[in-house]
């Protein structure tokens, strides 16, 4: 309660405090920031390489999070990489509820110093982000017309599009016209503007010897349990009943996770009578991503990973319950993916916060054979050979 109500105040007070102007450096350097996880960031690629291929003399900076830092370091993405840990996404408690505003005030006499000719808050409620700007002298802001983040904006966005990809790339084509340069305006759409991760012939190797050691064989099927958020996640035993089914039809199962997500795929291979491969832990990004890249089918939660697998081109499955396809569904040829959902909606749709239990009434109303029947059609589809 009194975190929320710091929160109230001093954004309250902060949007009355008038930005003060900054002589932008001669680089023309523009800032992006992007303070959420792996699927998130994922999403933000086709916005970031539409931005690169229409105007390459802009030097362009992105402000993210500890957890992501990987994500960004593909070669010509971007110029360079800044790390924050943003408040409200570091998945712990913040103990300190003035802790946030001193990060913000420091960070913003960082970007004084760098004088950036713009920024750009690519996510449409982060007013902590649009603050920093404005408390940084930041010419030029962009974002999204929300009621929270619009009074720290000189140029408040209203976007039309729904899928969190297209709103990237709707924000970054109002910024190029501000800044006067060509608008594109091609359909936003993935068969436009792809989600591509490229290949790593360093991680393919170790894939391969990883695929080597545990005897498996194409084809294989990964699976990847792990939801990020406890409102998101699936029975561990219809998991288990999920890849017995798959494995009864000849294909070999992978589960693929986090160090943390461990226990969880160990009570599923536990479950099972086909005895899947526990991979928790045991990839980097780049592995995790050649791996997913050799897969017949990616099936999962709505993920990181599973976004991931999209960006290679593998065909995927995804889980969906309280979190809504339209936004956070797969940005890629529609014949290659499936969204498995139920039709069941409560008050709390879209709400993933940590008091949510595993459990929710969404994700428990998908049934095994809903999941399968997706698996199979897409396996057997001409479309994804």
């Amino acid at each position: 309660m009194t975190r929320d109500f710091v929160r109230r105040l001093v954004r309250r007070l902060g949007s009355t405090v008038p930005a003060l102007p900054l002589a932008p450096s001669t680089r023309r350097e523009v800032i992006l920031i992007r303070p959420d996880h792996l699927g998130d960031a994922l999403l933000t690629i086709p916005a970031l390489r539409a931005l690169r291929a229409t105007e390459h003399r802009l030097y362009l900076t992105l402000l993210v999070g500890p957890w992501t830092r990987e994500v960004f370091m593909l070669r010509g993405l971007v110029d360079e990489v800044l790390v924050a840990s943003f408040p409200g996404f570091r998945r712990e408690p913040t103990r300190n509820p003035f802790e946030p505003y001193r990060l913000l005030f420091r960070l913003a006499g960082s970007l004084r110093r760098r004088g950036p000719m713009a920024l750009v808050v690519l996510r449409d409620d982060h007013w902590w982000g649009a603050w920093l700007g404005a408390l940084a002298g930041v010419p030029v802001r962009v974002g999204a017309d929300h009621p929270a983040v619009r009074p720290f904006l000189t140029h408040p966005i209203p976007l039309q599009s729904q899928h969190v990809a297209a709103r990237n790339l709707e924000l970054v084509t109002a910024l190029l016209t501000v800044l006067g340069y060509t608008d594109d305006s091609r359909l936003l759409a993935p068969e436009a503007y792809p989600l591509v991760w490229p290949s790593d012939p360093v991680a393919a190797r170790a894939v391969r010897d990883i695929l080597e050691r545990h005897c498996v064989a194409a084809p294989y099927i990964v699976v990847h349990p792990g939801s990020g958020a406890a409102a998101k996640c699936w029975p561990a035993e219809r998991w288990a009943t999920l890849v017995d089914a798959l494995a009864a039809r000849g294909y070999q199962v992978l589960l693929t996770g986090s160090a943390s997500e461990h226990a969880l795929l160990a009570t599923i291979v536990a479950a099972t009578s086909s005895a899947p491969h526990n991979l928790a832990g045991q990839l980097s990004l780049p592995e995790l991503a050649e791996l997913l890249r050799r897969a017949a089918l990616v099936i999962g939660t709505d993920t990181g990973p599973l976004h991931l697998a999209v960006a290679v081109g593998s065909p995927t499955v995804h889980l969906f319950g309280p979190t809504r396809p339209e936004r956070f569904g797969p940005w890629g040829p529609r014949a290659r993916h499936r969204v498995v959902q139920a039709q069941l909606r409560c008050p709390r749709c879209g709400d993933i916060g940590p008091d949510r239990a595993c459990g929710t009434a969404c994700m428990m109303a998908i049934d095994v054979d809903d999941v399968l029947g997706a698996a199979l059609e897409l396996l057997e589809s001409r479309s994804i050979r």
